[in-house]
């Protein structure tokens, strides 16, 4: 399934955090790295890794939440890779629409986001629309106190890890809030349906269109069995959206893909 939602790709792109497990790409194209952390830096804030994990080191150096792709020009690359990371940025919407604009008309957005109702995420409510549009009015920056706060909770209740796993999992001291915003927890939170209402909000508040070209389920086949995802193609023209034939719910495309087992959970 991975490799399919890269099928399409050509030319030279991104892919933002690529944490230790970089997106795998076809021979064809040329991928740079956009992460704020060297290898070092990042196998020390993850000593659960072991001593060769594997993270690359970024091509271009960013703190994507206090810079996001300000160091890309307008509608330089041909993709962006953004596999397991929206959710641990402090302004979603914000970088979407940095995503948007980055790319040329026709670009390809892989966008994989983690299932809440399959990962440690599972006793966390979702992140409101309301919650993200307040993030992007305000231009925030760092993820906050509370939603760290939140995680740690929810995580330690269950028994999953909380973050440093020599530190006690009830450890909200400051350094440890510290510790896990630079390690990038969740900070927010979907399911499918809850994150549809993210790119609908983008098209019809932020002129941030974008074409379904593929879609992902989570449980599909190839799948880390955790997560949904789309592949996108940047539009300029909010006719585009309503002209294809692929831009439906994306319940709809889901269903169509999995045969109908898609179901509200």
């Amino acid at each position: 399934m991975r490799r399919r939602f890269t099928r399409r790709l050509v030319g030279q792109g991104v892919e933002i955090g690529p944490g230790h497990v970089p997106f795998p790409v076809p021979k064809r194209v040329h991928v740079r790295y956009v992460d704020r952390w060297d290898p070092g830096e990042n196998s020390s804030l993850f000593p659960e890794l072991g001593e060769s994990p594997g993270f690359p080191r970024p091509d271009i150096v960013s703190n994507l939440d206090v810079d996001r792709l300000g160091g890309l020009a307008d509608e330089s690359q041909d993709f962006v890779i953004a596999s397991h990371v929206i959710e641990h940025l402090a302004n979603p919407l914000a970088m979407l629409v940095d995503i948007h604009r980055v790319l040329r008309t026709g670009g390809l957005l892989v966008l994989l986001v983690p299932d809440r109702h399959s990962t440690f995420d599972r006793d966390r409510p979702p992140t409101p629309l309301a919650h993200l549009v307040d993030e992007y009015r305000r231009d925030v920056r760092e993820v906050d106190d509370a939603h760290i706060t939140e995680y740690v909770i929810a995580t330690r209740e269950r028994g999953d890890d909380a973050g440093d796993p020599d530190a006690p999992a009830d450890d909200l001291t400051a350094e440890n809030i510290a510790l896990h915003r630079r390690r990038s927890v969740h900070a927010h939170v979907w399911d499918v349906d809850e994150f549809q209402a993210v790119l609908e909000y983008l098209a019809d508040e932020l002129q941030s269109y974008w074409v379904v070209v593929d879609t992902m389920a989570p449980g599909d086949k190839g799948t880390y069995g955790n997560e949904f995802g789309w592949v996108l193609a940047r539009t300029t023209q909010a006719g585009d959206v309503a002209r294809s034939a692929r831009w439906r719910t994306v319940r709809d495309r889901l269903n169509d893909l999995v045969g109908g087992r898609v179901t509200h959970r």
